[in-house]
């Protein structure tokens, strides 16, 4: 579930998804091996202190996104679905990949993301769950950073845990290979967010996404294919909708200061843009 614009997130729905994060990882712990979190609350991990002065609004996010590996085997530990339905969360109806648990009226979403070669759409079996097919996924999986959390989960009980969270150069090639495929504005933004505030700087982030084009990451060729036709200019899709994200519509009436915004906004996105082009072309 995305929003378009950044004032859309509100913060109580934003706090429930990273609550739902620590319930559904605090138990399952017998996968722990087998599973990654992708998706928009990684650069929350990825970007170092949560209560330090930032230049660009935090990422938000409404749901989970969990990659797994496709040889996953838990033995006779249990059942993936059992555990999950244990903590409340139950298969959607229409989305085979989706488990949802409702909170106080609202619905979060935990979705399960697979890589099986040679295959880039659709769905797979994952032990008793299924799994929606992403190329990257593995070396998600592979170069996953251990992150220590704290938090509350949805039961209100504080958790402190350690999880496997997608690093940046992986997690860069999935983010363009998304956007390439749909133009959702907060793909675009969650790219140069996490550029600008990787914990390991901005340069290190630009050379593990090198790292993963040199080492043939499946994301890779529409991630690449993404930089090139959708972050060329400052009128390409991907500037454009990082600011439409921030700040919203142009409007005849938007100041120059909002205008202003707007523009450094689109300058920087096509700089990072070339960064990371540059970096794959060395």
């Amino acid at each position: 579930m995305k929003y378009d614009v950044y004032s859309a997130y509100e913060a109580h729905r934003v706090s429930l998804a990273e609550s739902a994060f620590l319930t559904v990882w605090s138990s399952l712990g017998n996968w722990h091996g087998d599973l990654v979190l992708v998706g928009g609350l990684v650069p929350k991990y990825l970007c170092g202190d949560f209560s330090e002065v930032r230049s660009l609004l935090r990422p938000a996010t409404l749901d989970v996104d969990l990659g797994i590996s496709l040889a996953s085997d838990s033995g006779t530990y249990g059942s993936l679905r059992y555990e999950l339905q244990g903590q409340g969360f139950r298969p959607h109806e229409k989305h085979p990949c989706r488990f949802e648990k409702v909170i106080g009226g609202v619905t979060v979403p935990v979705d399960f993301l697979v890589e099986k070669p040679p295959h880039e759409r659709g769905t797979v079996q994952v032990e008793d769950i299924t799994a929606g097919i992403m190329p990257g996924v593995n070396r998600a999986l592979a170069t996953a950073r251990l992150v220590p959390l704290f938090g509350t989960d949805l039961y209100g009980a504080e958790q402190k845990l350690t999880a496997r969270v997608c690093e940046v150069g992986p997690f860069l090639a999935l983010k363009l290979r998304a956007f390439y495929h749909r133009q959702q504005p907060k793909d675009a933004y969650d790219i140069l967010y996490t550029l600008r505030h990787y914990d390991g700087g901005t340069a290190a982030a630009v050379a593990a996404f090198a790292e993963e084009v040199r080492l043939g990451n499946p994301a890779c060729a529409d991630a690449v294919r993404c930089l090139q036709e959708h972050f060329f200019t400052e009128d390409s899709p991907g500037p454009v909708r990082a600011s439409h994200f921030v700040l919203g519509a142009t409007t005849p009436q938007e100041s120059e200061d909002r205008r202003f915004v707007r523009i450094t906004l689109r300058q920087d996105m096509v700089d990072a843009a070339r960064a990371l082009l540059t970096a794959t072309k060395a």
